[in-house]
Order: C-alpha cells, then structure tokens, then sequence
C-alpha cells in the first residue's frame, strides 16, 4: 500500500493553473462561421488531410503543456512517497519531542565504570545529532526544581551544558507527573508532529501512562547482574537506668544482590569525626540487624551516620541518625522543701549524675529557665502569681517539667493541674490498688507495656477522675500518670516509703524515659524521610546554608539543625526512601520499547520517499518534445 503526502500541500491550490493552456485553446477555437463559395470548394477540401494532421499536433501540445504545469506545481508542493514494501526515508517532518528522564538515584548505579545516568547523557547527544533545526526538543527530569528551570522548549537540539547539569534526585516525581509536565510543554509548541521518549533504568514503581501522544522507551544498557548494598535504618538505642558515653548505634544493611556479601567494611561517623569501624557478611536478598559501639566526646546533640563500603551504588550507602545526649542533664527542682523524698532524689541523682538544685519557688525567676533542661515541681506550696507566670512560661516553651504530688496539694495548684491535664484530681488516699494498665503506644511506657508487673501495687496515691487525659499509666480506671506535651504528673504520693510500685524493677526505667522525654532528651524516631515538610523559624541545611522561613520540602539526605545556635536547638535525620534500592524492574504500560537499534527508530512520523526531484525532471523532459515539435512544425511549413 502505498501513502502519498505533501510537505507544501496549500500550494496544490496552484494546480488548478492546469486548465489554464486548455482555456486558451477552447477559446481561440470559437471563430466566426466562414461561408465558403463554390469556386474556393475543391482549394479547401485539399486542405483538409492537412489540418486534421494540426489539429492533432496542437492536442499533444495542449497536453504537454497542461502536463508541465501540473508537474511544476506538483514538484513546488513536495510529495513525499512511502510504502511499506520501500526502504525507510531517513528523514522525518518538524516534530516537537519531549525526553523524560528518569533521575531518581537508582539511575546512579554503575556497572563497566559509567552509571546509568551517564548512558543517558549520551542517548540525548545522540537525540541531538538525529534532530533538524525544524525540530523542538523538551526535557523532562524527575527533579521538579530542575525541571523549573530548564524543561523549557529548545529548537534543534538541546544545549550540551543542559545534558552535563542533569543530576540525581532524591525526590523524584512519578512518571504520570512528568507525562503531564510534557504535555503542557508540547501543547505549547503549537507542532502537529508530537512523541514523548523515556529514559529510564526501569526501577521504578508500577505505573500506566495514558496519552494521545506515542510513548517509546530508550533502552539503556542492561546491568550482568545487579549487585548492591544499603543501610536502610540506623538509631541510638536507648539507655535504660543511666548515662554513660558508650552509646550502641543499631543499623540494618539490605543486600538486594544475588551473592553473598563477606567482609564488608562499614563505619560509624558521629559529629563528623569516625569513631567505629567493623566488618560484616550479609547473605543474599536478606537483611542483617546489628549494633556497633561509639564512644560520645560531648555533650548535645549528636549526628552522624552509618556508612558501608559499596561502590556500585553509592547514594544508598549511608543511613543519618540524630540523637541528644547529655551525660548531666541539668535539672531544677521548684520546692518549698530542701530536702527531698529518698526515691525522687535518688531517681534524680541516677538521671543526672549529680545533686539536684533545690530552688524556692519565691527565688525562680524567669532568667533561670534557660539554665536547666528540666524542671521538677515538688511540696511548691500555693500557686503564687509568680510560680503561674513560670508554669506558663514553660509551658509556652514546651520545657519539660514533672508534677509529683506529695503529701499536700494546694487547691489553685489542684485547679491548674485539673485544667493542665484534664483531669478532677479528688483526695489523698491509702487505699491500696493495682497497676492494670500501661500505654504501649508512648515513649515514656511502650517499653514495660505488657511485662508484666512484679510489684504493680500502690497504697498512697492521689485519685483523679480523667476527663480527657494522656494517660500512661492506671489502675481500675483511675490516672496514675498522664502526660500533655513536655509536660507529665505523677499522681503516686513521691514522699510516701510504702508504695510497693517504686521497688519494682519497672519503676525506675519508667521514671527514667520520663525524665529523658520531658527534657528531650528520649531518642528520636528515625523514620522521617525525604519529601518530609519542616517548620520552622531558621534552620541549617546539610549543606551548611541556613534558611529563614516557615516551611521546607526536604529534598537532601542528612542532618536537619533546628533553630541553630539557640538553647533550643535540635537536630532532625532524614533519609531517603530506599525503595529504588531493590532489584526491581517494572516496564510501564502504554510504553514502546524502541529495542537496541532505537537510534534509526527515533520520530515516528516518517517523511517517506521525495519525489520533486523526478517531477522537474519530467517537466523539463516534457519542455523539450514540446519544443522539438513546434520546432519540426516551423520546419515543414519552410
């Protein structure tokens, strides 16, 4: 089946020129009716064998001439002749393209010494040198900010320094996301010829792209055998009773490849300095979990992160964590009394490796509380307008602070509790009960939920009915210990010595995380990841460049510094999602796969088989008979 097409169809309209010679002809052939006498007769009857002979002559000619001009106008429109059974043209029609380029960080996986980003660097140098200068070219990466910048519409070919910028991202967008940036972007360049190509290393996540637009894939070169290894998790491990500079850093490391992994060296940097180093052996597609010790040098916040030795893939190797550590925390205790219960001392003593200060609530002025990271309200007497003013004051800060009830509660400090924690604290009571529940879903209990209790009895506790509290601990529906933010009360009476609950083993590892959660001190989640929104008022990047404004897309794997160079600051880990770390392969649906040879593939819509060239050939070969056979003509007629 043959298809012809014109490249200049709108001059077809001069084809009609054609009927011009027979026009002409028509009209010089209407003459005035002669009226012959009889003596001319026998002089025009031997004319007659000679005009049939002309008449003849002058319709060729008339042919030949209406032939030229539809050949010339033929061969100005450029008819472009394509067949299935014919070798394909080389040559194609101006066409708008879009390139999306997979970005996302498994495209940084090397094999042969070049990464897979590389390779498709030069699929679009080898796009550039297939393209016309008729042509638009639109990139489109898996980095929006990138793509901001640069997706933009180019003619002819796209700037080298545009291909060598391209780099990884860590925040890819899906490949529907980039389909619709491509078509905003070749509905723009106003083309009837449009074709999307994908480059990618087909680890990506499941997806089916719909478009009226023709989709190919440009293969890139397969990997032998994919071999990689990540650290996908990494976290301090809390200490229980005590503080020590010995931390335990716990890690898991992921071998996605096909052969066992042995000896692999990995290490532990905290606060940029290597402080550990070991050696491990993962078997294949499995996950190992282990810890490796560190020895803290400071006080603060630490940050860090685990790394392994993994030269294939790179970007995956590391796994950031952020934790506060400090050997003694600075504690408060706001009393009337000097000298404080046995166990709250003691309990404060472990925690902090020192004596508490005791301070008069007469004496706590606002200045103070940036000096301590936790304050303990204890036997504080009446609620003064000074003592409200510092409770709301931390408050406000969201400092930590711990209520421990004593022997006496003053009624407006009773108040201020009820409305702090939501609850209608009653009377002091002995009456014994026992401990029957335990939140397993907060830091502060999850780690004694469900053990059970050696000595889970109370006999000298406050009653309290919970309106709406977080409750922590309870017995038989009645609060034992609630929390709201930083802030936490102990309804057990702190003074009295018979509480059988303060010689069970569980008791101090509670009253431990609740002091290191109210000072900030409890180690963080580690699960915050890449596409994560901070807030904020200044915040350090990884880079080292601090911002000032309210809310940041992190977009980076690292250390996150809040509020930097502040009393109040803390650092965040965040970590990219290490889906595109796995050997996956996941081809999308609506997509051509153009094969190993796609460079002779590339743009579809295919010109076909110029055919001008034969047309002025044709017309110049009908201009010669046509003056041959006036030329013979004038010859006879001599």
């Amino acid at each position: 089946m043959f298809q012809l097409s014109f490249l200049n169809a709108s001059l077809l309209f001069f084809a009609l020129a054609t009927i011009l010679p027979l026009l002409i002809w028509l009209l010089a052939k209407k003459k005035p009716q002669k009226i012959i006498f009889p003596t001319l007769r026998f002089i025009k009857l031997s004319k007659e064998q000679e005009k049939s002979r002309s008449k003849l002559k002058n319709i060729l000619l008339l042919i030949i001439r209406m032939l030229i001009i539809l050949l010339v106008v033929l061969a100005v429109s450029r008819p472009m002749l394509s067949s299935p059974k014919l070798k394909p043209s080389g040559k194609h029609p101006p066409t708008a393209i879009a390139i999306l380029i997979d970005t996302s960080y498994s495209m940084d996986y090397a094999e042969r010494g070049k990464s897979s980003l590389q390779y498709a660097k030069d699929a679009l140098k080898k796009i550039n040198s297939k393209a016309n200068p008729d042509d638009r070219l639109i990139p489109v990466s898996s980095d929006e900010n990138w793509n901001l910048l640069h997706s933009q519409i180019y003619a002819g070919s796209l700037p080298e320094t545009l291909i060598d910028q391209l780099k990884i991202t860590f925040h890819p967008l899906s490949l529907e996301e980039m389909l619709a940036l491509a078509e905003t972007k070749l509905a723009e360049s106003q083309m009837p010829n449009r074709e999307i190509y994908l480059i990618s290393d087909l680890r990506i996540p499941p997806a089916e792209l719909k478009t009226n637009i023709p989709i190919a894939l440009i293969p890139l070169p397969e990997t032998s055998e994919y071999e990689n290894l990540a650290v996908i998790s990494a976290n301090a491990l809390p200490q229980l009773v005590e503080k020590h500079n010995q931390q335990l850093i716990q890690f898991t490391v992921a071998n996605y490849g096909s052969t066992k992994r042995q000896d692999v060296l990995l290490k532990a940097v905290v606060n940029d300095i290597k402080l550990a180093e070991k050696f491990i052996s993962i078997p294949s597609q499995s996950t190992i979990t282990e810890t490796i010790l560190v020895e803290l040098r400071s006080d603060g916040w630490q940050s860090g992160y685990i790394e392994v030795n993994d030269e294939r893939q790179i970007m995956d190797n590391r796994c950031y964590f952020a934790f506060p550590f400090y050997s003694k925390p600075r504690v408060a205790v706001i009393s009337q009394s000097s000298n404080l219960p046995p166990i709250l001392a003691t309990v404060l003593r472990v925690y902090s490796s020192s004596t508490p200060q005791v301070i008069s609530p007469d004496a706590l002025s606002l200045s103070d509380l940036d000096k301590f990271q936790l304050f303990i309200a204890y036997n504080c007497g009446p609620l003064t307008s000074r003592l409200l003013e510092i409770f709301t004051t931390l408050q406000n800060r969201k400092s930590g602070i711990l209520f421990c009830l004593g022997n006496n509660l003053s009624a407006d400090l009773k108040s201020y509790l009820n409305n702090t924690f939501g609850l209608e604290i009653k009377d002091r009571t002995q009456k014994s009960i026992t401990i029957d529940n335990i939140n397993a879903h907060h830091y502060i209990s999850s780690l004694v939920s469900g053990k059970p209790l050696k000595n889970p009895i109370l006999t000298d506790y406050w009653q309290a009915v919970n309106k709406s509290a977080g409750v922590l601990i309870s017995a038989q529906n009645f609060p034992l210990a609630v929390i709201n933010g930083k802030q936490s009360l102990w309804l057990w009476n702190i003074s009295a010595d018979n509480n059988p609950f303060f010689i069970d083993p569980a008791f101090p590892v509670l009253a431990f995380r609740t002091l290191d959660y109210i000072a900030g001190s409890e180690i963080p989640e580690t699960n915050a990841k890449i596409g994560q929104v901070l807030t904020f008022n200044r915040l350090k990047l990884p880079t080292g460049e601090i911002i000032t404004s309210r809310r940041y897309l992190a977009t980076e794997p690292g250390i996150y510094i809040f509020e930097p160079d502040t009393p109040r600051s803390y650092a965040m880990a965040i970590n990219i999602d290490y889906s595109d770390s796995e050997a996956r392969t996941n081809f999308p649906k609506g997509v051509k796969n153009l094969g190993e040879k796609w460079e002779d593939k590339l743009f579809f819509s295919r010109l076909g088989h110029d055919l001008w060239k034969i047309l002025l050939a044709i017309a110049f070969a009908l201009m010669i008979v046509e003056i041959i056979i006036v030329k013979t003509e004038e010859a006879r007629a001599k």
